[in-house]
């Protein structure tokens, strides 16, 4: 079984707009990362977590009628995209939901942070991806924010300190990201490339805005962890949205790997 995911208690409405957000900020990378792969024509695909759908779209506009993409997220309701297309849309959890054959490429984003079963995962995805195929993997490390932030107001450390807590308190990694290379070849992938790219940008830009809104969606949880009161928060917001403030949020470490065995 999955982890409770975070922002499972989000409004339909709210939860489409963080996730076409994320979008917005982060699928320029994302398809660049996957064109490295030589996806083409014919490619069977697996989209893990497939959020509002976009890089699953981009996927199956890649691989054509003789490709197939799938797509498995436990809320597909935003997901209405996909429908009656190359895609096969799948509601469930990747460790228990019934997927035949293999795929030439697996992809997943911000997914692996919010498991306990991340090496069930890894294996899962390993038995799942055809000899020689790629999988690129994309994942957040929070504590960069913490270490790279160190003359920010006090309410961006004070939630950045949240952030961390919050998800040890779930008894997660918040530096997913830069454990996930060590992961990958204990599981037996082969590391192919590896970059991390650091989100140091101004308030109100794509990724900042993203952090606001998880901000306003994890208000609760924040104040929970005992680091952030509700104060910290609206500053946080506040800067977040604001063009003259700029900060270090997070770093996402992306990793494509082959398997080779």
């Amino acid at each position: 079984m999955m982890s409770e995911y975070i922002f499972e208690r989000q409004t339909e409405d709210k939860e489409m707009q963080r996730l076409r957000m994320i979008e917005s900020a982060f699928d320029p990378a994302t398809i660049a990362k996957l064109k490295k792969t030589g996806i083409k024509e014919g490619w069977r695909c697996l989209e893990i977590g497939a959020g509002a759908g976009s890089i699953a779209l981009w996927m199956s506009e890649q691989v054509g009628l003789s490709g197939k993409v799938v797509a498995i997220d436990k809320n597909t309701t935003h997901l209405q995209v996909l429908k009656g297309i190359n895609c096969e849309v799948i509601q469930g959890d990747i460790l228990e939901a019934s997927l035949e054959g293999q795929f030439d490429l697996i992809h997943c984003r911000y997914v692996l942070i919010h498991n306990k079963h991340d090496l069930e995962i890894l294996k899962r995805i390993r038995h799942h991806l055809k000899p020689g195929g790629c999988v690129v993997l994309e994942e957040p490390d929070f504590n960069s924010a913490l270490i790279l932030n160190p003359t920010a107001d006090r309410c961006v450390q004070k939630v950045n300190q949240a952030i961390c807590k919050m998800f040890l308190d779930m008894d997660l990694d918040p530096m997913y990201g830069i454990h996930l290379p060590d992961k990958l070849m204990k599981t037996g992938y082969d590391i192919i490339h590896l970059d991390a790219a650091l989100h140091f940008c101004r308030g109100n830009s794509p990724a900042a805005k993203v952090m606001a809104a998880s901000a306003t969606a994890l208000r609760e949880k924040y104040i929970a962890s005992g680091e952030a009161n509700k104060e910290d928060i609206e500053n946080y917001i506040k800067n977040a949205r604001d063009g003259t403030y700029w900060a270090v949020y997070y770093a996402t470490v992306s990793v494509m790997v082959k398997h080779m065995h």
